[in-house]
């Protein structure tokens, strides 16, 4: 198969066979559903994906909205191999899937959660690589909405503890607006079933997002309240100047323009930032410029001088300086290796 090749697991597939209440089937048109959810329509639908969409970190392979009333057949037939699953034997995934819950109630099981009961609200994350099994009670049924996604960010969540497998059920919050952002995404593919794009990969991102955060709060477990500080900013006045630092350093401000912005004294600033911060407000000014003028010279092929200006440096002397003192390394050095590591070299 050539790099471009669409898969055949995620070939377009037209509408499935969607069942009625009477446990009959139609193809081509979905049916309505069998236990109401705004009289919404069965539909699932699998997306392209080839090479260009890998590389944007993150994409969606599938998407599907269905109900299963009592006694029904669970789960409906026509879904690609890949993804079809029975009670039986479980499933393993080589990619994310979340299930929304909205309607009845069932079970989820996997040998990290063990048994757990669902019902409307809940949420759970299927990982890759791990065994899983799930169904709606047969005296109730369910109705679901999920999206199948991959990617290496979706992977840098797990690795970072954000989600974890042990931790993959739990009752949302913000259950509305999860429909919500399920179904403005349903639409979406619907109306163009044969594009995988950059922008719906970024609905997608922005929909796990929210999913992940109404399932747990971020306290409860690691990772998830990871943030470039490691303590939270209380003083008002910190904020307001950590603010400024970082939206205005790239200007010719100085310590004594940011406490005159703030209306209060130099020495009140200096001294409350130092405790609620651990350094200077100068030393964060310097820091966000290094930290600025790194991200570019990574990233972009400005020249030293252009960068210096950009990040906020006065001048390309004093970035030389800060790099020396801080990263023992010149901006051209540190480029080259950054470049070197890049590409699986080393930099002489």
């Amino acid at each position: 198969m050539s790099n471009t090749e669409v898969p055949a697991d995620f070939r377009f597939h037209p509408s499935p066979l969607a069942r009625y209440p009477g446990g009959g089937a139609v193809s081509g048109t979905p049916a309505t559903r069998s236990m109401g959810d705004n009289e919404q329509q069965d539909f699932y639908h699998y997306l392209p994906v080839n090479d260009a969409a890998i590389s944007w970190g993150a994409y969606l392979t599938g998407v599907g909205r269905a109900c299963t009333g009592p006694d029904q057949e669970y789960p409906p037939k026509g879904h690609p191999g890949l993804y079809d699953h029975s009670w039986s034997r479980g499933r393993v995934l080589p990619e994310f899937q979340i299930l929304l819950i909205s309607e009845g109630r069932g079970i989820f099981e996997s040998k990290e959660t063990g048994t757990v009961s669902v019902g409307p609200g809940y949420a759970f994350i299927l990982f890759p690589g791990v065994w899983h099994r799930y169904r709606p009670d047969a005296d109730a049924g369910w109705c679901e909405r999920w999206i199948s996604f991959n990617g290496v960010m979706t992977h840098r969540l797990q690795e970072l503890e954000v989600i974890d497998p042990s931790r993959a059920v739990h009752l949302a919050r913000d259950f509305d607006q999860l429909i919500e952002g399920f179904d403005r995404l349903l639409s979406r593919v619907r109306s163009s079933p044969n594009q995988n794009s950059v922008m719906l990969s970024m609905q997608v991102l922005s929909l796990i997002g929210n999913i992940i955060e109404s399932m747990v709060d971020p306290g409860q477990f690691p990772g998830g309240d990871r943030t470039v500080r490691e303590n939270t900013i209380g003083d008002p006045l910190v904020a307001d100047t950590l603010n400024l630092i970082w939206t205005h350093s790239d200007r010719a401000f100085t310590v004594k323009s940011f406490a005159d912005r703030l209306c209060v004294s130099k020495r009140v600033l200096q001294r409350r930032f130092h405790a609620a911060v651990g350094h200077s407000v100068l030393q964060e000014m310097i820091a966000c410029r290094l930290s600025r003028a790194k991200r570019l010279l990574k990233e972009t092929d400005l020249g030293i001088k252009e960068v210096a200006y950009i990040a906020g440096f006065p001048s390309e002397e004093r970035m030389r300086v800060t790099f020396n003192r801080t990263e023992k390394v010149s901006p051209s050095q540190y480029r080259a290796a950054a470049m070197a590591e890049k590409h699986g070299g080393t930099s002489k």
